[in-house]
């Protein structure tokens, strides 16, 4: 009898056994790797991670040191702290830290097409043609400046409309952003009404929020089976095929159909013609319909929400503090007047203004995390082993906020981003949108939206924080960025 029993339970306790073994190897250190905190099997370090980490990893760096390990699942996980760090990987190092590691939801979704998400020759033919192609089409010149400005006097109609009534600038400004990538990849811009475009600035929205929550599939990836879409890979990948089937292939067909080569005048047909040329060589290449949509969607994401993002912090900031905003309006009314909009040809004499949307990009830094990089091969990094297949994160954050560089980091000051002649500075630890061959490639018509939008908005328009309203919230709300509260602002004309 009691053979019997031994026997029946023998089994199921040896394969218990060998499960728990398996997990425990699964989350063991290798030797060489950076310190860290002790993980537990299968989930790892996840449950000590809140949804807005930067606290949590301030401490891991204090205990631990510019390096240290996580276990996010079974996911080896290396974080960089320290501009010294960073930029000795991203710079230095930067044909062995600019592969993006294996995720099963970025693969999944975009199957290694685009320039975000591919890697290799993919990633290298993509990004280059990309670049050109925007810099073909006025980045940082003339034709770019006055698509902007057409966009923002539209802007500046619409709020003109609230005519003192308390709203949220969110919609306003990331449809006057999101437009303005319409111009250069479509070659037209949407009404603030139309419906189509209405849904898709929804369903983007909706995407940049889940993204928090998305990203953990990459660590648990079988959680993507489980019923009731927890991780909201099913919504998520729903929303892309609305804007890519209703938006983005559409525009790309009309193009295919009127393509003339001599009327090259926008990003879809640019590409397009450079699609041709490759055809008519006959040579392997990866540019072609699939990755020009998933490109188009790149170029949504990377000049959209985080402009329209940090837009918006500028805005919140400028409420609160009504001091600096009034420096920043004598500055504008001294130095170009009220009667024009502004040009990049003005971006010199206003230096208080650039200072303030530095030191905003800088306290809001809506990007902690640079990305998901990896290592293309077993390095020795910092004298630590790092192996091939993990995943990297570049800690934004520990640069921008680190108090070695910036005194009183939780301080907003736009002064320390002038010099004792009262000219901008901006130090190289500045680094918001990253560094090295995968940074931000919209970095230029970013800076260029910043500058164009914020001082056209304040020139025109003094923003108050509504009377019977509470007092505005700083926190950030986290995901894929960090976005703000939502808030209301009253607008007064300026004359």
């Amino acid at each position: 009898m009691l053979e019997e029993v031994f026997t029946g339970y023998a089994t199921p306790i040896l394969v218990s056994g060998i499960c728990l073994l398996a997990l425990w190897f699964s989350t063991r250190r290798p030797s060489g790797l950076p310190p860290g905190p002790r993980p537990l099997p299968v989930l790892g370090n996840l449950l000590s991670l809140k949804p807005d980490f930067r606290e949590q990893f301030q401490a891991w760096r204090k205990q631990h040191g510019d390096l240290f390990t996580l276990y996010l699942g079974n996911r080896l996980t290396i974080v960089l702290n320290g501009y010294d760090a960073v930029k000795e990987a991203l710079v230095k190092n930067s044909e062995v830290f600019a592969v993006r590691p294996y995720a099963v939801v970025f693969d999944d979704l975009f199957k290694n097409k685009g320039v975000i998400s591919s890697n290799g020759d993919v990633w290298k033919e993509q990004r280059r043609l990309t670049l050109s192609t925007l810099r073909d089409f006025g980045m940082g010149k003339n034709m770019l400046q006055e698509k902007i400005n057409e966009e923002i006097r539209v802007c500046l109609e619409v709020i003109a409309d609230q005519k003192g009534q308390k709203y949220d600038t969110n919609h306003i400004i990331q449809t006057s952003v999101s437009n303005i990538i319409c111009s250069m990849v479509f070659g037209r811009r949407f009404q603030y009404d139309d419906p189509l475009f209405i849904e898709y600035l929804r369903r983007t929205d909706e995407n940049f929020k889940a993204a928090g929550r998305l990203g953990g599939l990459n660590f648990i990836p079988f959680a993507k089976h489980i019923p009731g879409d927890l991780f909201l890979y099913h919504k998520t990948a729903e929303n892309i095929a609305f804007y890519e089937d209703r938006l983005i292939k559409p525009s790309i067909e009309e193009h295919l159909k009127a393509f003339d080569e001599n009327n090259i005048d926008d990003f879809i047909a640019a590409y397009i013609r450079e699609m041709k040329v490759k055809e008519k060589q006959g040579v392997e290449t990866s540019i072609g319909y699939d990755n020009l949509v998933k490109v188009i969607g790149d170029l949504f994401i990377a000049g959209t929400d985080t402009t329209s993002t940090t837009i918006q912090w500028i805005l919140l900031y400028l409420t609160v503090h009504q001091d600096i905003q009034a420096k920043c309006f004598k500055e504008i009314e001294d130095n170009i007047g009220t009667q024009k909009l502004p040009g990049m040809t003005d971006k010199l004499k206003l230096p208080y203004i650039e200072a303030t949307i530095t030191e905003v990009q800088r306290i809001a830094n809506i990007a902690t995390i640079a990305g998901f990089h990896g290592v293309t091969e077993d390095i020795v990094f910092r004298g630590y082993r790092l192996p091939a297949g993990c995943i990297i994160f570049p800690n934004l954050d520990s640069v921008m906020m680190d108090p070695a560089i910036w005194e009183n980091p939780g301080q907003f000051r736009p002064e320390r981003f002038l010099g004792a002649d009262g000219k901008f500075t901006k130090p190289e630890e500045f680094i918001p949108f990253s560094m090295g061959k995968r940074a931000c490639p919209g970095e230029s018509l970013a800076r260029m939206e910043l500058f164009l939008f914020i001082t056209g908005l304040l020139q025109r328009f003094q923003f108050l924080p509504p009377e019977d309203e509470p007092p505005l919230s700083m926190e950030p709300v986290p995901g894929a960025v960090l976005k703000s509260q939502p808030f209301k602002v009253v607008t007064v004309p300026r004359n």
